[in-house]
């Protein structure tokens, strides 16, 4: 049976951990709650610094953070309960142009920015309005022939993968179409499936999201099942997921991958999982952070948004993000504030 969506069970998780055992699938764990709650009110501070400095949609500073916040407050979890309805209203006021945007113009960063505005959207539960219609217009209008969506740059590793754009947009298209948008978004929906299909991912980032897109596409549960066991199998020995061969694993690659495949189908219990909340335990900074190097060449003047990390600041706190969002991917929901 095709599994299209991640199943939280009961089962209890133990690891070994400085010399602790902890129950990763207990909210109430010390060691891992307090991760995630440090992390957390990193993620809330730079979210709220970014607003009051910038105007434009970001994947790192709107996307990821909400997708880790709206976790959290399934799980119990302490949430200001204003901050995601916050992100949502910034969101939607970048991209108040909706005659440009349905166009498929106006939008910095184009395919990724435009599918990951649609990924927080409905992540926060937003319902299909102007703002996602012009939206999906735009993932319509600059598809390329074959069904991809092409980068606009190559930032790596959140920026210039082709598979992280068709994730999104196959698990958005759909959802926020409007009658009369139904039957171009059938079209590229089997466009953007074929082009998956077809193609074989390369790095990390590629793999995570080529397998992300499989289960939205609704792909032969083989295809799905080859692409979660190759993307296991490249886990470390420490527990990570590494962004690239020749480099360390960091917690972008390892929050990303678990999250992932949580939603393919892997129970909370697997072994990986207990390797992978160990090795994001034990390299969390004090601050609540995640320090991850850059490797992307600038192409715009640094902004300095106050978080950690410096000139690494932006993938390190998108990385912050990905590793609170898989620890929460280890726990049971409890309730929605």
């Amino acid at each position: 049976m095709r599994c299209h969506f991640l199943i939280h069970r009961s089962r209890l998780l133990i690891i070994p951990l400085m010399g602790m055992v902890l129950s990763v699938a207990r909210a109430d764990t010390p060691p891992v709650k307090a991760a995630i709650d440090k992390g957390l009110r990193r993620i809330e501070q730079g979210a709220a610094s970014y607003r009051s400095k910038r105007t434009c949609f970001s994947c790192h500073h709107q996307a990821l953070p909400l997708m880790s916040l709206t976790l959290a407050r399934e799980r119990g979890f302490s949430v200001r309960p204003a901050e995601i309805q916050e992100i949502v209203d910034f969101t939607l006021k970048s991209f108040a142009r909706r005659e440009t945007i349905a166009k498929g113009q106006g939008v910095g960063g184009a395919n990724t920015t435009v599918a990951y505005a649609l990924a927080t959207l409905s992540a926060a539960g937003h319902r299909p309005d102007a703002t996602t219609a012009a939206l999906v217009k735009f993932l319509t209008a600059r598809q390329r022939g074959d069904g991809a969506w092409p980068a606009q740059a190559n930032r790596p590793p959140s920026e210039g993968s082709l598979f992280a754009s068709a994730a999104f947009a196959l698990a958005n298209l759909r959802r926020y179409a409007d009658d009369d948008q139904k039957q171009q978004v059938e079209e590229t929906f089997r466009k953007g499936k074929a082009w998956l299909l077809a193609n074989p991912a390369k790095t990390t980032e590629d793999k995570v999201f080529r397998l992300h897109a499989l289960v939205h596409a609704g792909a032969d549960v083989k295809n799905v099942d080859v692409e979660r066991e190759r993307l296991l199998g490249e886990q470390r020995g420490d527990g990570s997921w590494a962004q690239l061969p020749g480099l360390a694993g960091d917690a972008y690659a390892t929050g990303s991958a678990i999250f992932v495949l949580r939603h393919s189908g892997v129970p909370a219990d697997h072994p990986a999982f207990r390797k992978a909340v160990k090795f994001l335990v034990s390299t969390q900074k004090e601050d609540g952070s995640w320090f991850v190097k850059t490797r992307s060449r600038p192409i715009q003047t640094f902004f300095d948004n106050g978080d950690p990390g410096g000139p690494s600041q932006f993938i390190s706190f998108t990385a912050t993000s990905w590793a609170v969002i898989a620890l929460l991917e280890t726990l049971e929901k409890k309730r929605v504030k």
